[in-house]
């Protein structure tokens, strides 16, 4: 049963999953050219299988360190099959890096219910937005849960409220202080701001469609639980348990006021998704539920098998 396997947190689960992610990885680049026809790309593409692998990690690192979820991996199976789901991901490496910094923004963003070190960990998250930004603009959005992570905070501060600001000038005078010495221009400035695109036509494919409408359904489905759930809630979670809702709110934001919609822009919002679906399945994950509504077990236990099997049906769409 997936439901009592990715309910546990092993090694074996993580070696499962980064094999997984590994497969889809190359699924989708030899979909689109030969990953071995150079040195140089074969190293391109081994670095960001990689870093793929390490976003992952990554984000199993944030959710065990803030408990935003119970002791299991259901988070980054999600995570994990939901890239899969969307090969094209795999062949942005900008969107792959952007998604990566604000993975790691996310780590100091979440944790700052914990009032320690919370100047640097501002910092640290507003150095990492910026940094995002330099690959996918709109990444700059993450400011707002940023922002609202530092009033909900204890003991929160005006100092503290411009300290994102310091971070945002930092990165940006040291790049173009690069800019300057590497390409002898301040062009990048001006092309920085990518303009908004509304054209979903790439989406008319069914490998684009089909994936993005279920990890939609899974984050309108989830959210409107999360929401409905709020009032049974400790009030010591209350503010982080709705800060995730900001981030993947944001996250939606940012996917669509991209530049170019080719269904890549989705990854943005699936750390938290995976997140946000892993406490609706865990929630009714108990041994004392399944004795009590044998239903709603294989329901959950359906559910998982979906996600796992509809990455490998996707690649014949």
């Amino acid at each position: 049963m997936l439901t009592s396997f990715f309910g546990k947190s092993i090694p074996l689960n993580y070696l499962i999953l980064g094999v997984f992610i590994v497969v889809g990885y190359l699924l989708g680049a030899i979909s689109v050219y030969n990953i071995v026809d150079s040195p140089y790309l074969l190293l391109n593409n081994a670095a960001f299988i990689l870093i793929s692998v390490l976003i992952m990690l990554l984000l199993d690192f944030i959710i065990r360190k803030n408990h935003l979820t119970k002791t299991n991996t259901y988070a980054i199976l999600f995570f994990t099959c939901f890239m899969v789901m969307l090969p094209v991901i795999f062949l942005q490496h900008k969107i792959l890096l952007a998604n990566a910094f604000l993975i790691l923004a996310l780590r100091r963003i979440m944790s700052l219910r914990s009032d320690t070190n919370s100047s640097k960990k501002i910092l640290d998250a507003s150095l990492w937005i910026t940094l995002a930004s330099l690959f996918y603009f709109w990444s700059l959005l993450f400011f707002i849960p940023l922002w609202i992570a530092i009033i909900q905070k204890p003991n929160s501060n005006y100092k503290q409220m411009i300290i994102p600001i310091t971070g945002f000038m930092a990165v940006l005078i040291i790049n173009t202080a690069y800019q300057f010495f590497v390409y002898d221009s301040f062009a990048w400035f001006f092309d920085w701001k990518k303009p908004i695109s509304l054209d979903f036509s790439k989406y008319n494919s069914a490998a684009i469609l089909v994936p993005v409408t279920v990890i939609l359904g899974f984050y309108i489905w989830t959210s409107m639980y999360r929401v409905l759930r709020f009032s049974s809630v400790s009030l010591k979670e209350k503010s982080n348990y709705f800060l995730l809702l900001y981030v993947s709110i944001t996250s939606l934001l940012v996917a669509i006021l991209g530049p170019e919609k080719t269904g890549a822009e989705i990854l943005f919002i699936l750390a938290p998704v995976s997140i946000i679906a892993a406490n609706y399945i865990e929630n009714f994950g108990t041994d004392r539920y399944v004795e009590k509504d044998i239903t709603e077990f294989w329901f959950k236990e359906i559910m998982l098998w979906m996600v796992v099997i509809l990455p490998f049906v996707f690649l014949f769409l």
